[in-house]
């Protein structure tokens, strides 16, 4: 059985559609017309408890079997959801552990990398260096023996050997810069080992990312004592106002005038 079939509702609509036509019509403007306002507060008020005590059984009736519901729900949901809390605790410390074990891999692996891009490139400049002194050797046995058989005076003999020497150091400049080059092109391309975890349909594995406040003061003080407007504006979004305990305070203390001399950013009034 329905509200309405116990309860004639109807009944509650012809006086609401009267004071709603007051509420929009009248005008407070003199004594008269305020004791008219505040008579039909009295009766709408009156009307309010009327409404109330006719449908508030129905309310409590439609209360109390939701509850059941709920209960009955809760029994057979929360023991299921302990269970699943349990699981997910323990595959969360088995996923975070194979992170930090595969972090760790992949900073040794590219470590190793690095190491071994260096070491090999540390035996090919070597092998340049060598390999220019070699022929700086062998350049200087041509310029002598260019001198021994005339084909060179002293002034020629001198600015070549210069030129060898030259060749030498700058083949060695070379082999620096291209052994340095090939370990940074293994620091720019590292790679990455992953964590063996597994993938079920309906359980997705995720990091969730929290944050905690361990220090309000602390944030509070830096927001206030900043200087860089950007950095201000950034902070400011995580510092929100308890309008409900400013409103409670107002409610306390009844002194607006004392309220907003003492909580400056903030207007007290009465209503």
């Amino acid at each position: 059985m329905s509200t309405s079939e116990v309860v004639k509702v109807e009944e509650f609509a012809g006086p609401l559609a009267q004071f709603q036509e007051l509420a929009k019509t009248i005008v407070v403007n003199d004594a008269a017309t305020c004791l008219a306002a505040k008579t039909a507060q009295r009766d709408i008020r009156t009307y309010m408890k009327d409404v109330h005590s006719k449908l508030d059984p129905f309310v409590v009736k439609a209360k109390a079997s939701y509850d059941g519901a709920r209960d009955e729900r809760d029994k057979w949901i929360k023991p299921a959801e302990v269970v699943d809390d349990a699981l997910g605790a323990k595959v969360k410390e088995y996923e975070r552990e194979e992170k930090r074990r595969a972090d760790e891999e992949t900073a040794r692996v590219n470590r190793e990398r690095v190491e071994a891009a260096a070491k090999q490139a540390a035996q090919e400049r070597a092998d340049r260096e060598r390999q220019a002194a070699e022929e700086k050797k062998k350049k200087i046995a041509e310029i002598n023996a260019m001198l021994k058989r005339g084909d060179i005076n002293r002034r020629g003999h001198a600015k070549l050997l210069k030129e060898a020497g030259a060749y030498a150091e700058a083949q060695a400049a070379e082999a620096a810069i291209e052994a340095e080059a090939k370990v940074q092109a293994v620091k720019d391309n590292p790679v990455s080992v992953k964590p063996k975890t597994v993938a079920v349909a309906g359980v997705p594995s995720r990091t969730n990312y929290k944050a905690e406040v361990t220090n309000a003061d602390l944030l509070l003080n830096y927001w206030k004592n900043n200087k860089d407007p950007e950095r201000v504006a950034y902070l400011r979004r995580f510092i929100t106002v308890d309008e409900q305990k400013l409103g409670q305070e107002a409610r306390d203390v009844k002194d607006s005038k004392k309220l907003s001399g003492l909580i400056p950013g903030v207007r007290f009034y009465e209503d």
